[in-house]
Order: C-alpha cells, then structure tokens, then sequence
C-alpha cells in the first residue's frame, strides 16, 4: 500500500513539473492585450461570475489557492482545468472570477523521504494600468441619401413615347371664357359617369409636342410627350366631368390629354462621383448620345437642365444612373462637358438632369454611364 502511494506522488508531481515547464516558457512577459471589462483590467475573456464563484483579489496565484481550497499547492492544475479562459496559467488578474474546484477524493499515501521542491510560483498579478488603452476609432456614419432632382424637374418636362396614341379624355372647356389655364382654374373634361369617371380621380394633364428623330442616324425614336400638370375631378356628369387643375407647369389649353396620374418616385444618391474635366479616359459603360432637350426649341443646355438620351431601359439604364457628358473632336481627345443623372426611363430612351457643366451641351453630344 505504502508503495503504491509512493508512486501516485511521482506521477503527480511529474505531471505538474511537465505543465509548470511548458507553460514557464511561454509565461516569461505578461500578455499586452488589456482590455477593460466590467470594473478592472485583464487580457482574458471571463464569463460571468457563477454562483459561489471567488473573484480574484491583487495577490492571489493558483498555486497559494490551490493550498488554501485543495490543501496542497500542487494540485494547482486543477484550479487552472476548471478555469481554462485564463490562456496561461502565470497570469492571472484580480477582478477575474474562478470555478472552485472540489477537493479530490483519491490521494496518495506515504512519502518519498526526500523533501518535495515546489515550482516556481504560477501566478505574479501585475498592477493595474494607469490609463485605458486609446478608444478605438468608430466607423465613419454613412453619408444620407438625397434627391437629385426636384419635383419640377419630373412632372414639367417629359418623355419620349415610341408609338404615342392620342388618349380617349381631354380637356374641351373651362368655367371661365379664357383660353389659358392654370392651377386653380376649373375645367371640363371628355368623359363621365358612363365612361367610369368618378370625382376624386387625379389626372395628369400632357401633351404631344414634336417627333424626336436621333441626331446621328436620323431615325425615327418617338413623340416627345410634355407632362403639363395635375387635375382632380370634383363632379362627373353622365358624359363630361368638372375638375379643378391643381398643379401647372405651364398654360393648359383645350386638347390637351388627361391620362391616370402616376406618382413618379425622385432618385435618391449619397453623393456624385468626381468629376475631373481633363480625365478622358472612358469609365467603360454603355455610350449613348444627347438626342433633344426639355425645351425642344433650346440649341444648348447646362447646368440644372433636362435632356434626353437614346440609352433606355434596353441599354440597362435605370434611374439614379450616372452619366458622364462629353464630346468626340475627332482625332483630339474627348472634350469633358459635364455630369447628368437619370430621372426616368423608357423602353429605348431616358430623362436625365445635368447636375455639373463645364461648358455647353449639344445635342448630338455623347453620354456614357459611370461604372
């Protein structure tokens, strides 16, 4: 009996002479890590503290508490097994809770007749650091998104319609004997009850303007429909309706179309990529050109203007797109003109805003979407 005591203290003590030197090795500097956790400083990630668990106090190493809990210095490992957060048993850190193990049931009997050497001390707690370590920097908010244009700039300019046909409601009088109207004025429209108009429907009030042939290739893309503004119908009769224009861009005469309104939604960015006039390389979008502008009588435009391009929905455009505006001058390199961005989109063509011009647009000149 006295002999096989004899060798479980052998194996104890080799076993904790073997983790003692591996971790001596490792344990030479204390961890640089601190972080601050609750109220005190430590390198390691602690749970929170569990029922009857002991927070360390400035002083303590595993190898006095093992004495104190366990009745034997040695068996600090145990302590250290319970509590495997602490990374490197040398150091541990007061604030820092541990599990208490219980004591062992199975011990050695007899002694060696040598005196035991203990190890080295498994625990030096430094001080607490004077200052906090510097607070990481936080990541910059992101920049709100804002329209690029203004209600104006969509519901009083237009769109090019590729096969327009004439609507069935139209304007054919007004209240007053005058042949110009704008908002607040009444007027009577084509249909009533009998067609299914009923009061509180909101129209919007357009018009056919001009055909709109492309600059290049002379072919034909479509009517350039102006949007005009917006009426609500008060009362409808058997065959006619009375309403009321609510919003003109400009005067309303008899004729003009009445189609079902639409609420047409404002693009919305963060901010505009930069623009560099003398930087001509191409970005490797799709390339378009400037085929009319929101005033079809108008020979130039810039800066706060609509235009309209041959690239539509087929090309991949969609609102919010950026286009680059610049010019071919043959064998010279492009001439950079300026910025514009979609406001809205149709089947081979687009309605877009310059945002930045640094000289005039034509029509004619070239659009290319910033990739």
């Amino acid at each position: 009996m006295r002999q096989s005591g004899v060798a479980a203290a052998v194996v104890v003590v080799a076993l904790v002479a073997i983790s003692t030197g591996v971790q001596a090795q490792s344990s030479t500097r204390p961890p640089q890590n601190l972080k601050k956790v609750g109220d005190h400083w430590t390198p390691w990630d602690p749970p929170e503290p569990a029922p009857g668990a002991y927070i360390i106090q400035k002083g303590d190493t595993l190898w006095d508490l093992a004495g104190t809990w366990l009745g034997d210095p040695f068996l600090w490992p145990q302590i250290w097994d319970e509590n495997r957060y602490v990374l490197d048993s040398h150091w541990i850190y007061p604030g820092d809770p541990l599990v208490i193990p219980g004591k062992p049931t199975v011990v050695g009997e007899g002694e060696t007749g040598e005196e035991e050497e203990a190890p080295p001390e498994v625990a030096v707690v430094p001080p607490e650091p004077s200052e906090p370590p510097p607070p990481v920097k936080p990541m910059p908010e992101p920049k709100p998104l804002v329209p690029v244009a203004d209600a104006r700039d969509i519901y009083c300019s237009g769109y090019i319609d590729p096969e327009h046909e004439y609507s069935s409601l139209w304007v054919v009088g007004s209240e007053l004997e005058h042949e110009h109207r704008g908002e607040g004025d009444v007027i009577y429209v084509s249909q009533g009850r009998n067609q299914g108009i009923k009061a509180g429907d909101t129209m919007l009030i357009q018009r056919e303007t001009n055909p709109v042939v492309h600059p290049l290739t002379g072919q034909r893309l479509g009517s350039y429909i102006r949007r005009l503004g917006r009426a609500r119908v008060m009362i409808a009769q058997d065959n006619t309706a009375t309403a009321v224009i609510e919003m003109a861009c400009e005067d309303i005469i008899d004729s003009d179309e009445l189609v079902p309104w639409q609420e047409i939604p404002i693009p919305r960015r963060r901010e505009m990529p930069p623009f560099d006039r003398y930087d001509v390389t191409p970005s490797g979008g799709v390339d378009g050109h400037v085929v009319t502008f929101a005033e079809p009588k108008s020979t130039i435009a810039g800066t706060g203007q609509v235009i309209f391009t041959d690239l539509g929905r087929a090309s991949g455009v969609e609102p919010g797109a950026v286009l680059t505006l610049y010019r071919n001058q043959s064998e010279l390199p492009r001439a950079m003109i300026g910025q514009a961005v979609v406001l809205t989109v149709e089947p081979l063509t687009s309605t877009a805003k310059i945002t930045l011009s640094v000289r005039e647009l034509e029509i004619g000149d070239n659009v290319e979407v910033v990739r």
